[in-house]
């Protein structure tokens, strides 16, 4: 967190720790990772949402927030439930990949959102290859054996499909060690999309305005799933940022935030 952020502590169902932050003031805002981040990967798209209260915190398994043995996404989405429960209202949400998925999870379960975004998250029936049923648990021994090196290897290998030569390039990197500390929830990130239940029913009664995002650069059988999601929400609008691929909070925060800005003060 940053020196002014507002630390936000919340215990789960299961007696997990959340632990999140505010910052800023003005109409509150929740963001919801994908993938292999932790809170300050938010900072640039923060700058970018000036006059808002950003509420971020780390899921289960990174940063403060605790984590117990095994894994079930129910026990993901009691999370974010004990985390908006615990903030001002009324709220918008900002989803990123798998963490939109969460937030899909959460608003089923009947979280109330003022206006929701979700940035390109990913159908499991169109993915392209298809993620492997044994992905997660292979992850998991890797873990339990100490080969956190390998494991965060396979997560990129397998279920996010860098090529190997990129691989030897992020070892070298700055976060790559980071990364290595959390590796098992790239297994709870797997599991999230694989079993993802789309249900036309279910997103039929989330009525809230809803924008749904997806960059140009992105592997076709993601936009298509994007369009899919966006067709299945009854006031929903969709949005392509043209330039980007899936992680646009990185390659190009003041676009993304200038659109996500426009659409919440309609």
């Amino acid at each position: 967190m940053n020196e002014n952020a507002r630390r936000i502590e919340v215990t789960s169902t299961d007696g997990v720790r959340i632990v999140g932050s505010a910052t800023g003031e003005g109409p509150g805002i929740a963001l919801v990772y994908g993938a292999m981040m932790m809170q300050p990967a938010w900072a640039r798209l923060m700058a970018q949402l000036p006059g808002r209260t950003v509420y971020t915190y780390d899921r289960r398994g990174r940063g403060e927030s605790t984590n117990r043995s095994g894994y079930d996404v129910r026990w993901e989405v009691d999370d974010l439930l004990a985390f908006t429960s615990a903030l001002p209202q009324p709220l918008d949400v900002y989803g990123h990949s798998s963490g939109a998925l969460l937030a899909l999870h959460a608003l089923a379960r009947g979280v109330k959102v003022r206006r929701l975004v979700l940035y390109e998250p990913p159908l499991a029936s169109v993915r392209e290859p298809k993620l492997t049923e044994d992905l997660p648990g292979r992850i998991f021994d890797l873990v339990d054996r100490g080969e956190r090196d390998e494991a965060l290897s396979m997560f990129m290998q397998h279920g996010m499909w860098v090529p190997e030569e990129d691989i030897a390039r992020l070892r070298q990197g700055p976060r790559w060690q980071e990364q290595m500390g959390y590796a098992e929830t790239g297994g709870y990130d797997i599991t999230i999309t694989r079993t993802y239940p789309f249900d036309r029913a279910v997103l039929a009664r989330l009525t809230m305005p809803a924008l749904l995002l997806y960059g140009d650069q992105s592997p076709e059988w993601m936009q298509r799933g994007v369009r899919i999601f966006a067709e299945a929400l009854p006031n929903c609008q969709l949005g392509v940022l043209e330039g980007q691929g899936h992680n646009a909070q990185f390659t190009d925060p003041a676009l993304l935030g200038g659109r996500v800005t426009a659409f919440l003060n309609e």
